[in-house]
C-alpha cells in the first residue's frame, strides 16, 4: 500500500508543473467563455479588448486539451444556469447579476448605446432625461435642446417596445423586461 501511495505521489509531482503552467490560460477560459457564451442571451455588448483576448484564448486552448475541455464545460455550465434561470422566470435578474459581475468585459447592449448617445448631448439634456425617466431633480431645457431630448426619449421608447415584443414572443415577463431596459437606461445616465 505504501509503495502505491509513493508511486502516486511521484506521478502527481510529475504532472504538477504542467498544471501550474496552464493556470493563466485556465483563468482566461473562466473569464471570457461565460461572457461570450451569454452575449446573445443577455443582450451583452462585448468590448473589443475582450473579443481579442477571447480569440487568443481560443487559439491557445486548441493546443491544450485540458483548457479545451474546460472551455466546453464552462460554456455548458453557464448555458445551463441561464436556461434554469430563464425557465424559472428569473432571466432578467440572472442577466442583470451576470452583467454586473462582468462589467470589465461587457455591458448590456442598451446601456452601451445610451452611453454613446449621452456623450453627444448637452448636460441639460442628460439631466432632463434623468428627471423624466429616472426620477432625478427637474431641469429646464433650452429651445436647442428639445430635438436631442426627443431623439433620446424616442430611442428609449423603441427599446422598451422591442423588449416587450421579445418578452411576448419568448414567453418572458413583459413588465420585468421593459423595467430592465429602463433600469439600464438610468444606469447609463448615472455613469455620465
Amino acid at each position: 500500500m505504501k509503495r502505491c501511495l509513493a508511486a502516486f505521489a511521484i506521478a502527481a509531482s510529475l504532472f504538477a508543473p504542467v498544471a501550474h503552467a496552464n493556470d493563466a490560460l485556465e483563468a482566461k477560459v473562466r473569464a471570457y467563455v461565460p461572457v461570450v457564451s451569454l452575449a446573445k442571451a443577455c443582450d451583452i455588448r462585448i468590448n473589443d479588448a475582450t473579443l481579442g483576448d477571447h480569440r487568443a484564448m481560443l487559439e491557445a486552448a486548441k493546443s491544450d486539451p485540458n483548457a479545451n475541455k474546460l472551455a466546453y464545460r464552462v460554456h455548458y455550465e453557464i448555458q445551463t444556469a441561464y436556461i434554469k434561470a430563464r425557465d424559472g422566470g428569473q432571466r432578467v435578474a440572472f442577466c442583470r447579476d451576470f452583467i454586473a459581475a462582468n462589467t470589465q468585459y461587457a455591458k448590456a447592449r442598451f446601456t452601451a448605446v445610451v452611453e454613446g448617445h449621452m456623450s453627444d448631448v448637452s448636460t441639460s439634456v442628460q439631466k432632463a432625461i434623468a428627471h423624466n425617466v429616472c426620477g432625478a431633480p427637474p431641469v429646464k431645457l433650452s429651445k436647442a435642446d428639445w430635438k436631442p431630448y426627443a431623439h433620446i426619449k424616442k430611442m428609449l421608447q423603441n427599446e422598451q417596445k422591442l423588449a416587450k415584443e421579445n418578452a411576448e414572443t419568448n414567453g418572458w415577463n413583459v413588465t420585468e423586461e421593459t423595467t430592465a431596459v429602463t433600469e439600464q437606461f438610468c444606469a447609463a445616465i448615472k455613469t455620465r
